[in-house]
């Protein structure tokens, strides 16, 4: 009987995971209803209002559709940007994880999950999350060990 041959090249991943809020619900509440689990895109946002408010702001984005629902928080925009834009292959997604509340307007509730193939980028944005936490003191985050996971490529 005939063996089969199967390669499998492996890479790995790194991950950050921290818990904070997606805002604007308030300007995208008739657009958009958030679900839980529900999970979405951050990049740059490229719109001339964002710009006006935030020179580094980053949107949430409906995967399928491209569709902008939120903001990533402004004290946090200035490192998720600038970690977007260190490696064409860096990630961050937000899950919902709560019903909307009032913060600074509506806010809902989510787990962003940053990822990197680089070690040294995973480990210095995790280093720089922990400073912004420190100086953010008026912001809930709450930030998960960086961990490493092999993906199948």
């Amino acid at each position: 009987m005939a063996r089969a041959s199967y390669t499998f090249t492996w890479q790995m991943v790194y991950e950050i995971e921290f818990a904070s809020v997606i805002r604007g619900h308030h300007v995208y509440k008739t657009e958009w209803s958030p679900k839980l689990g529900e999970r979405l895109v951050c990049r740059k946002d490229e719109r001339k209002e964002a710009k006006e408010h935030d020179e580094y702001a980053v949107g949430t984005f409906i995967q399928e559709s491209s569709k902008l629902v939120g903001h990533v928080p402004i004290e946090l925009s200035f490192l998720v940007f600038t970690f977007l834009r260190a490696h064409e292959d860096n990630q961050v997604v937000v899950e919902v994880t709560g019903s909307r509340k009032l913060e600074n307007g509506l806010v809902i509730p989510g787990t962003f999950e940053a990822v990197t193939r680089s070690r040294r980028l995973g480990a210095k944005f995790y280093e720089e999350l922990n400073k912004v936490k420190q100086l953010c003191a008026h912001m809930d985050i709450s930030i998960k060990e960086m961990r490493s996971k092999p993906v199948r490529l």
